[in-house]
């Protein structure tokens, strides 16, 4: 009779664990799900977008007269592309590819962000651009790879401009002073033509920022064909 009490208890107890892991083994089914999708179709679709905004961007370019000077003004509209982007030492996830105006998570779907309050390449000032480092692409997945010396290329319709990097730093999301005509020096006048780039960081995380950071140090107009400095870092 105590027996059969016992296990008439212990019923229902075993029927809420076996509820409870059902719950705890979806859960861990729609996490490794949501995972995946973040970490492998978020790329196919920025694969797909970048590539319309890349063609979009040479369409309109090859219809218009090839430049034989070197020009720094553009109009940009924020979601717009302007330029296309190549990091050799980074490979395929950073080759040619599009820069947007605007920095909003949205817009990094489709490339790299220009913040739109900073120079634009070529110009004196700080050309500040951001991008993923997981999902989306990922065109700075091994930013922190890079080494001083590494050039950094941008295609406009009006030339080619290239950068060096010169010194990276971990810094946190607030460091706003990145962003300044002269990072660093909030109330000095540019007289450099600097690059400013950076992804969140450590992997995953966006707990804070890896930057990088470097001058321009030749520029060439697109009549000429692309720059010997654009070679793909595993050739």
């Amino acid at each position: 009779m105590s027996d059969g009490s016992a296990a008439r208890r212990s019923s229902p107890t075993r029927r809420i664990f076996s509820v409870v892991g059902e719950i705890l083994v979806t859960a861990g089914l729609v996490l490794l799900l949501f995972v995946g999708w973040q970490l492998y179709w978020t790329d196919v679709l920025a694969a797909r977008a970048q590539a319309d905004t890349r063609d979009e961007l040479l369409l309109e370019w090859n219809l218009a007269p090839v430049d034989d000077e070197i020009k720094t003004d553009i109009n940009t509209t924020v979601g717009q592309p302007f330029g296309l982007l190549y990091v050799p030492a980074l490979g395929d996830r950073s080759w040619d590819i599009p820069i947007v105006e605007g920095t909003e998570h949205s817009l990094l779907s489709q490339g790299v962000g220009h913040h739109k309050d900073t120079a634009l390449p070529g110009q004196v000032g700080n050309f500040a651009i951001a991008g993923h480092r997981t999902t989306y692409g990922a065109p700075f997945m091994d930013i922190a790879e890079l080494q001083p010396g590494d050039p950094v290329i941008v295609e406009t319709k009006h030339g080619w401009f290239v950068y060096e990097l010169n010194n990276d730093k971990i810094i946190s999301p607030n460091d706003g002073w990145v962003l300044d005509p002269v990072p660093g020096k909030s109330n000095a006048t540019p007289k450099q033509k600097l690059l400013t780039m950076y992804a969140c960081h450590p992997m995953y995380s966006a707990a804070q920022r890896y930057v990088w950071f470097g001058e321009l140090v030749a520029e060439y107009p697109r009549s000429g064909g692309p720059p010997p400095e654009l070679t793909r870092g595993n050739d």
